[in-house]
């Protein structure tokens, strides 16, 4: 009797422990961070965000700090932040460069894709297939080229103010590497 109940016991503790979410930091260096996200027992996924851009400088900001995410495998692209859906909201278009090359329009919070509207039907490029959004790879790829230093992120409010959030990519390729190794 009592081997049973050692074994209820201990396959109760088994179970309350399956299946909990989790986040870890899988890698860090001084400009990205790896984050493994799982269920345990279940599945896991991984991406790299940027150090924290601040809007308001203080010493502990509490409103408008962003990050730029990147997951894997899909590559997808995304400007967020937290505490900030008002600042989002009220911009009238937001951009995103890889040092000097070309501006990229994208919505904050929603993963990059490269759609072109022409006509009023979107036009397929590399990354759109019959009219399905695919990842961000080629901006991952500037990202990646040994001479890019800086991610710019423009936020225009339509009031001649934009508010412009640098990432760098000191160490990018590093944290990137071990994205992939994360993913396996």
């Amino acid at each position: 009797m009592k081997k049973i109940v050692l074994a209820l016991i201990l396959l109760s503790s088994v179970v309350a422990y399956a299946g909990d979410p989790y986040v870890k930091t899988f890698y860090r260096n001084k400009n990205w961070t790896v984050l493994q996200v799982g269920i345990t027992g279940e599945f896991k996924q991984c991406a790299i965000r940027s150090a924290p851009h601040y809007l308001d400088t203080g010493k502990n900001p509490k409103y408008g700090t962003t990050y730029l995410d990147i997951s894997y495998p899909s590559n997808n692209v995304t400007f967020d932040g937290e505490n900030i859906g008002a600042y989002f909201k009220i911009a009238k278009r937001a951009t995103l460069q890889v040092d000097d090359g070309t501006s990229i329009t994208i919505t904050p919070e929603v993963p990059v894709c490269h759609r072109h509207m022409v006509g009023g039907a979107y036009v397929t490029g590399k990354d759109v297939i019959d009219g399905v959004c695919l990842p961000g790879k080629s901006i991952v790829d500037n990202m990646l080229n040994s001479k890019a230093k800086v991610v710019k992120i423009s936020i225009d409010f339509g009031d001649g103010g934009t508010s412009i959030h640098s990432f760098s990519l000191n160490g990018f390729k590093d944290a990137y590497q071990k994205l992939k190794s994360c993913a396996r």
